[in-house]
């Protein structure tokens, strides 16, 4: 999904200069590199979710800042979309965001899971697994040999880059939050000799939440720095991993200046810059302390990345992973990150003046009358082929993990006024009697009414369920999507009949498909629509509204920008400028309810509240 149009996205870094090998160690309470004292002060940013001609710019104000460091995430279920195929392509080019940090001057700091959370899909852990083993995180003979066959494709190309052998990482970490999930010693232990297997010799750490005694207990292992995930009250939360870890480096790993934006909660998560800033200045006025804050930049859920929690309840995320950070979505400065930086040169000891960084350059391209529309019925053969099966199938067991999942059935007259029922239905959907719309229903809505009233012999039922994002954290990351416990008709449940035999078609929408477009209709069905953006100039940063739209996707010149859902609270979708040429470019948008208006509009600002 991520790599469509990968010529959107070069920026090839030069050869990194030679430097000689440095090892960062623990020598009592501090950090030496290369023998010398060294403050770890850092910042998160992922390379999957920006822009690949934008990591230099978001880098070199990393290095404003005052950090030294550079932190990232590598997103298994990015890298290997379907099993054994991998992509390292692009956005995803993990060697040479690490080579470009190496060139501007940071030391990296890598994450590679192979779970990580991060508010992704699945906490990136593959969708496939699910139809590969049911035991993940854990010692699991088949879970473990397919973090392996991943490990040694990452890991292949980032050993190189280790600071033992001349290159900027300077540290790994061992899975990610453990302590929260279990206790199996003998899987992190797997994982820790795996690296050292595959040629990494950097220091190893873990990092886990120290609210709990037994979370930053169970989630490290003996010998391994323990490093912790807070954002306040530093002395309090340090005191709780001293003991565990009655010695080392005081690292908070994961400082959090912000928090992400679920879908239908009318607002925006924020934190105060003073705020955030205090707490900054208390954690790096303790000593032995270090710092990593997250996020410096968070950048942006393309396609169906994004994930959600999935505990009492499910609460998707949005498409932006703006995260109230010290950049915008946009990669602005903000107040928060002046005041940041403020105490960062501070404890650092340095007045260096600030570097001017002019806002990316916006555009508002205004309203664009779309041109062309196609229905989903004239568009399946486009997109694949249906399976036939007995009862729904999840969307995995038809080869595919995100997007959408449509079910058809055909019902006998003796189904007539009869009530239907789903069971398992994740995450939405709407559904259709002959072509007529009966309902959209969420997951955490009450299921509506939905009776089979229709004329004739027969009816064709049609239920098409969309993928809303898997949980990122907890016990409940493998729940399989689309319409996973069958369709019935009864009164009561004990009475309840199944409804077999059903065309199941997987819609992945990896791409738009290829399809001829009539005259532009606003269907009251689920169909695509097609448009194109002119642009005159060089282009420019944009953001998207669609407000005749309920909920689907857009693609951008086929690259797959997002997820809209009208409930809300983000309402247009970051459109970055190289995504964008001068000229023509191609709108597509799959809408998977009702469109009643074909115009939409293009802004100079996000709106990610109402």
């Amino acid at each position: 999904m991520f790599t469509e149009h990968p010529q959107l996205f070069i920026e090839q870094a030069a050869p990194q200069a030679p430097s000689l090998p440095q090892a960062l160690r623990v020598d009592g309470n501090d950090f030496l590199l290369g023998g010398e004292p060294f403050r770890l002060i850092g910042g998160a940013l992922h390379y999957a979710r920006i822009p690949r001609p934008y990591w230099r710019d978001r880098l070199n104000k990393l290095i404003d800042l005052g950090a030294n460091t550079v932190e990232t995430y590598s997103f298994w279920n990015a890298h290997e979309p379907y099993q054994g195929r991998f992509d390292f392509s692009g956005m995803l080019d993990a060697e040479a965001f690490v080579e470009l940090a190496a060139n501007l001057g940071l030391h990296v700091i890598f994450r590679p899971g192979p779970y990580v959370c991060a508010e992704w899909d699945m906490g990136g852990l593959p969708w496939w697994l699910l139809n590969y083993t049911q035991a993940i995180r854990c010692s699991d003979p088949a879970y473990l040999f397919a973090v392996e066959r991943y490990w040694t494709e990452l890991m292949r190309r980032l050993a190189p880059l280790q600071s033992t052998r001349g290159g900027p990482i300077l540290a790994m970490q061992i899975e990610n939050e453990y302590g929260y999930f279990g206790n199996d010693t003998a899987y992190l232990s797997y994982l820790h000799d795996l690296l050292r297997r595959l040629d990494i010799d950097v220091l190893l750490f873990t990092s886990d939440g120290t609210f709990q005694d037994l979370t930053i207990e169970t989630g490290g292992l003996p010998g391994v720095l323990r490093t912790a995930n807070f954002g306040s009250r530093a002395a309090e939360r340090f005191a709780a991993l001293r003991k565990a870890q009655p010695t080392g480096p005081a690292v908070c790993m994961e400082y959090w200046v912000g928090w992400f934006d679920e879908w239908r909660t009318g607002k925006h998560a924020t934190r105060p810059a003073t705020e955030t800033a205090e707490e900054l200045d208390n954690l790096l006025g303790l000593r032995d302390s270090h710092a990593v804050i997250y996020m410096f930049h968070g950048g942006t859920n393309w396609g169906f990345s994004a994930g959600g929690n999935l505990s009492d309840d499910f609460r998707p995320f949005v498409t932006s992973y703006d995260y109230d950070a010290l950049l915008t979505e946009a990669g602005d400065i903000t107040p928060k990150y002046e005041a940041c930086r403020t105490v960062i040169h501070k404890h650092a000891g340095s007045d260096r003046a600030a570097r001017k960084f002019a806002p990316s350059r916006k555009a508002a391209y205004g309203r664009v009358h779309l041109g062309g529309s196609v229905t989903l019925d004239d568009a399946l053969p486009a997109i694949g082929d249906a399976v036939s099966s007995p009862v729904p199938l999840p969307m995995e067991k038809l080869g595919h993990g995100r997007g959408f999942v449509l079910y058809r059935t055909e019902l006998a007259a003796i189904f007539r006024n009869q009530p239907l029922v789903l069971r398992g239905m994740h995450d939405w959907c709407h559904i259709r009697l002959n072509g007529r719309t009966l309902a959209t229903w969420y997951r955490r809505d009450e299921q509506p009414p939905l009776p089979l009233d229709f004329e004739g012999d027969s009816a064709t039922l049609e239920i098409l369920v969309h993928n809303l994002g898997r949980s990122n954290f907890g016990h409940r990351m493998m729940e399989p999507k689309g319409l996973t416990g069958g369709a019935f008709v009864g009164l009561n449940r004990h009475d309840e009949r199944a409804l077999f035999g059903w065309s199941c078609q997987a819609l992945p929408l990896n791409a738009p498909p290829a399809v001829d477009f009539g005259a532009v209709e606003a269907h009251s069905g689920p169909a695509f629509y097609h448009g194109t953006l002119t642009i005159d100039d060089a282009p420019a940063d944009t953001f998207l509204e669609l407000p005749g739209f309920d909920l689907g996707c857009v693609f951008v010149n086929g690259f797959n920008i997002g997820r809209y859902w009208n409930v809300g609270p983000q309402t247009r979708l970051f459109v970055p400028a190289p995504m964008l040429k001068k000229g023509a470019n191609e709108l597509v948008i799959f809408e998977a309810h009702r469109c009643t208006d074909t115009t939409i509009a293009f802004f100079d600002e996000p709106r990610l509240a109402p």
